[in-house]
C-alpha cells in the first residue's frame, strides 16, 4: 500500500509482521513446487542429467523478465506488483505440472519443450516480483533492525519449508509416482496463490515507484560508472553461480550414484533446510560483529568445500558422510544471500537503490543462469557418452572437480568488495 510521506513506526512493524506471514505461505509453497521437487519430477519423466541441469540454470535465467518488474512496480508499486507476479509465478508452475500428462500421452518432446518453459516462467515471474525486495525492505526497516529481520525472514521460510518437505516425504512413501508429485506441485501452487495477498499489504512510500519511473537508460549509465556497482555485479555472478552448478547436481549425485529412492533423497534435502534455518538465525549477529563482506567470504569458502566433500565420498552409501555436503550447501546459502543483500542496500544511495537492483539482479542472474548452463549442462553432457547409460558416482566426481577449478577464482573477486561492511 502505498502512503505519501515517510512510514511511521506502526506502519513498518504491520509491514513486517505481513511480509512474515507472507514468507510462512510462501515457504510452505516453494518447497512443494521448487528445486528438489522439481528434479524429482524430472527424473521420474525420464529427463537426462544435462536436461536436470538446464532447469537448474533456469533459477538465474529467468532474470531476463526482471524488467517487467520495474514496468508493473511504476504503475501499482514494488508491494503490488510482487503479489501479481506472484499469481503469475504460481500459474507457470500448472504448465510444469501438466507435464505428466504430456508424458503419459508420449508426447516426449513437447514435455521437455513445458518443462523448460514453465522452469523459465516460475523463476522469471518470482525474479520480476522480488526485483524491487531490496528498496522495499529498505523501507520497511531501519539500520539497526534490517540485518535481523533478513536473517529471521530467511529462517521462517526455512521452517516453513522444513513442515511442507514432511508432509512431502510421508506422501512419497505411500506413493513416489509422477501423479502424486503432480498432486504435490498443484497444492503448492494454491499455497503460493494464497499468500500473495499479504505482501499486497506491506506498505511503502511513493519513493519506490517515483523511483521505477525514472529513465532507464540514466539509470544504466549511472550504474555502469559506479565502480562500487560493477564490484558488486562480479561478486553476485560468482555467488550465484553456486546453487546452479552445485546444488542440484548435488541431488543427482546422491540419488543416481548411489541409487537411493526419492524418499531417502528428500530426507537430505530436509537437513539441508534445516542447516539453512540455522545459517538464517546466525547471519544476522554474524554481520553485526564481522560485516556483510567477511561474512560473504566465510560463506563463499564454505561452500567451495562441497565439491572436495564430494570429490571425496566413498562408494559406498554413509549416511554420515552424505550429510556433510548438504549441510554446508543450506547453511551458506543463506549467509551467502543475506550477505549480499546487506551488502547491497549498506553501499547504495536510496535513489539509486530501484534502478540499481533491477540492473544488478539482471546481470548477475542472466549472466549466472547463461554461464551456469552452458558449464553445467555442458559438462553433464560430456560426461554421459551414452545417453542410455546414467552418469556414475566417478562422473560426478569429475564434474565436481571442474566446479571447484571453475569457481575458486571467485574469491578473487569478493575480496575486492569495499570493506566496509
Amino acid at each position: 500500500m502505498i502512503i505519501q510521506g515517510e512510514l511511521s513506526e506502526r506502519q513498518r512493524l504491520d509491514s513486517q509482521k505481513n511480509w512474515n506471514i507472507f514468507n510462512l505461505f510462501n515457504g510452505f509453497s516453494y518447497m512443494c513446487l521448487g528445486d528438489t521437487v522439481i528434479i524429482l519430477f524430472a527424473v521420474q519423466l525420464g529427463a537426462p542429467e544435462y536436461f536436470i541441469s538446464l532447469i537448474g540454470s533456469m533459477i538465474y535465467f529467468g532474470f531476463l523478465l526482471l524488467p517487467l518488474g520495474k514496468i508493473v512496480t511504476a504503475r501499482v508499486g514494488a508491494a503490488r506488483s510482487q503479489s501479481i507476479f506472484w499469481y503469475l509465478r504460481n500459474g507457470a508452475t500448472m504448465m510444469v505440472a501438466s507435464c505428466a500428462l504430456w508424458h503419459l500421452l508420449g508426447f516426449d518432446v513437447f514435455k521437455g519443450v513445458l518443462l523448460l518453459l514453465g522452469s523459465f516462467l516460475f523463476y522469471g515471474f518470482r525474479a520480476a516480483g522480488v526485483v524491487m525486495s531490496q528498496p522495499l525492505i529498505a523501507e520497511i526497516t531501519t539500520h539497526a533492525t534490517r540485518a535481523r529481520f533478513i536473517g529471521q525472514n530467511f529462517a521462517r521460510f526455512y521452517i516453513a519449508s522444513t513442515l511442507a518437505l514432511l508432509l512431502v516425504s510421508m506422501l512419497l512413501r505411500f506413493n513416489q509416482g509422477v501423479w502424486m508429485l503432480t498432486g504435490i506441485i498443484c497444492f503448492g501452487a494454491g499455497l503460493g496463490v494464497f499468500s500473495a495477498q499479504y505482501m499486497s499489504k506491506v506498505y511503502e512510500t511513493e519513493r519506490i515507484r517515483n523511483s521505477a519511473r525514472r529513465p532507464i537508460n540514466r539509470v544504466l549509465r549511472a550504474a555502469l560508472m559506479d565502480k562500487r556497482f560493477r564490484s558488486m555485479t562480479v561478486a553476485g555472478i560468482c555467488c550465484n553461480l553456486i546453487p546452479i552448478l552445485i546444488g542440484p547436481i548435488s541431488v543427482l549425485a546422491l540419488k543416481k550414484g548411489y541409487g537411493i529412492s526419492s524418499t531417502q533423497t528428500l530426507l537430505f534435502a530436509l537437513v539441508q533446510l534445516l542447516a539453512s534455518i540455522a545459517g538464517g538465525q546466525l547471519t544476522g549477529p554474524l554481520q553485526q560483529r564481522y560485516g556483510a563482506r567477511n561474512v560473504l567470504l566465510a560463506a563463499y569458502g564454505i561452500i567451495l568445500a562441497v565439491p572436495i566433500v564430494w570429490l571425496l565420498a566413498p562408494s559406498t552409501f554413509l549416511w554420515g558422510y552424505l550429510l556433510v555436503p548438504f549441510i554446508l550447501i543450506g547453511g551458506s546459502n543463506v549467509l551467502t544471500a543475506t550477505a549480499m543483500s546487506s551488502y547491497f542496500i549498506a553501499h547504495t544511495a536510496g535513489h539509486n537503490r530501484v534502478g540499481y537492483s533491477i540492473f544488478n539482479s539482471l546481470i548477475t542472474g542472466t549472466g549466472a543462469g547463461t554461464a551456469g548452463m552452458l558449464i553445467g549442462a555442458g559438462l553433464l553432457r560430456v560426461l554421459q557418452t551414452d545417453p542410455e547409460t546414467p552418469i556414475d558416482l566417478q562422473g560426478y566426481k569429475i564434474y565436481f572437480l571442474c566446479v571447484f577449478i571453475l569457481l575458486l577464482p571467485g574469491f578473487y573477486f569478493l575480496r575486492k568488495l569495499h570493506k566496509k561492511t
